[in-house]
């Protein structure tokens, strides 16, 4: 994975994750970064040695943090032993983090909404005053006409 490569997509992140102090402020920059690859694929393949290229940190730190966030319980690692002497680590959100993140979006859903219909009601007003006095003017305009 290329570091300039990487196009970040806009990410919920619950503000108790920032006030987690079980976690460190890498370890919430790693998240942030696991969640974004998690919404391309729906779960992140990258690696310590990108992570650590990433953030400018050693490899066992990278290891060090990623265990945090599992156990956490804000990532699940499962890992693919398929290939010799090569075992494919895949990172998922975990569970309870995709509910929250989940309960989240559909409240800022119901909020987006809300506002929407307020604000096409207050249009759909504004529009309907509009038109009352269109078609008042081409009315008067046509009393006019009669009279000439």
């Amino acid at each position: 994975m290329d570091k300039e490569n990487i196009n970040f997509i806009n990410v919920i992140l619950p503000t108790s994750i920032l006030g987690d102090n079980n976690i460190t402020p890498l370890e919430r920059l790693l998240l942030i970064s696991i969640l974004s690859l998690c919404k391309q694929k729906g779960y992140c393949w990258a690696t310590n040695e990108y992570f650590a290229e990433l953030f400018n940190v050693r490899k066992q730190t990278i290891s060090k943090s990623i265990s945090s966030l599992s156990k956490n319980n804000y990532i699940e690692l499962k890992f693919d032993n398929s290939e010799k002497n090569n075992s494919k680590r895949i990172i998922k959100i975990s569970e309870a983090l995709t509910r929250i993140i989940l309960g989240i979006k559909e409240n800022m859903n119901i909020s987006v909404n809300k506002n929407l219909n307020q604000y096409n009601k207050y249009n759909n007003k504004k529009k309907n005053i509009i038109n009352k006095k269109a078609k008042g003017e081409t009315k008067n305009e046509k009393r006019s006409n009669n009279y000439n």
